[in-house]
């Protein structure tokens, strides 16, 4: 069986590059695909005519009191979120391996369940920090307080900010702001630089080792990020193995282990199976 070889890969690897994808994210609550969660914590979106989060990515508000009284609401929904089963479990299988993480996600999940600092790379950047949208500087700056408290000022009836003032502007020119987050030729990845760094030294070191590349509900959205390095990777090192774990995309290059699965689920075979093959 597949999952049988994914654990014996798992097992024998001497190092394990994890490539998360927004999969990743969903059991915590974060999939912009979902209407039901949406409309639960977005009730005033609906007369609007959105249904779900997705929709809103890139949507050209035409007042910004909407704009940052959904953003505001939706990321501090995601600030919320702490420790994660599925987080914890990933944890608890590489923690005794030299592992590296890369993700597209931009959730800070990896940070806040204990995944080592410098072996996280998010080229995508970070939700909760904000850059100047022009930009004219390349300053970044930790938006949590003031997105919280943003969320505190929504008028749940419209989900329009109360108080125009809450409105973020550049510190430096006044300007508009926006999630220093990869959405534009705007985005400031100075902050990144460093996690590449430490991604290219990690792969140097382990290119001649017994390597996993361990793929984790990545999909097509952004596929020159993860799944398409990661299938050029494995096609170069003769010693790496493949796994990807994705419910709808499985589909591996030749050798490679594919598991069509739910993640929570392959994760738990991994985790109650890993001794009996060691």
């Amino acid at each position: 069986m597949n999952i049988e070889k994914a654990i014996q890969a798992i097992s024998s690897a001497d190092a394990i590059l994890i490539g998360a994808g927004a999969g990743m994210s969903v059991p915590a609550g974060i999939d912009l695909m979902d209407q039901e969660s949406f409309a639960k914590n977005y009730p005033a979106m609906l007369q609007y005519g959105f249904t779900f989060g997705y929709q809103l990515m890139g949507y050209p508000y035409h007042d910004d009191r909407l704009r940052w009284g959904y953003l505001s609401a939706s990321l501090n929904n995601m600030l919320q979120l702490g420790k994660d089963q599925t987080y914890q479990k990933l944890l608890q299988l590489v923690k005794d391996k030299d592992y590296f993480v890369l993700t597209t996600n931009i959730d800070r999940l990896f940070h806040k369940n204990d995944f080592s600092e410098d072996k996280i790379y998010t080229p995508q950047g970070d939700t909760f920090y904000f850059q100047c949208k022009l930009p004219c500087t390349d300053e970044v700056w930790d938006a949590r307080e003031q997105i919280q408290e943003m969320a505190q000022n929504v008028d749940p009836e419209t989900q329009y900010l109360t108080n125009e003032d809450l409105i973020p502007r550049c510190p430096n020119c006044g300007g508009e702001v926006y999630m220093n987050v990869r959405s534009g030729g705007f985005f400031i990845d100075d902050p990144y630089q460093q996690g590449a760094k430490n991604l290219n030294n990690w792969l140097k070191e382990n290119s001649q080792k017994k390597l996993l590349f361990l793929e984790i509900g990545v999909g097509y959205n952004t596929p020159g990020v993860i799944r398409y390095p990661f299938e050029n990777m494995y096609s170069q090192l003769k010693h790496a193995d493949f796994v990807r774990i994705n419910a709808d995309y499985s589909d591996v290059p030749e050798g490679g282990i594919g598991l069509k699965m739910d993640i929570d689920k392959a994760l738990d075979y991994f985790i109650n199976n890993d001794a009996k093959l060691q």
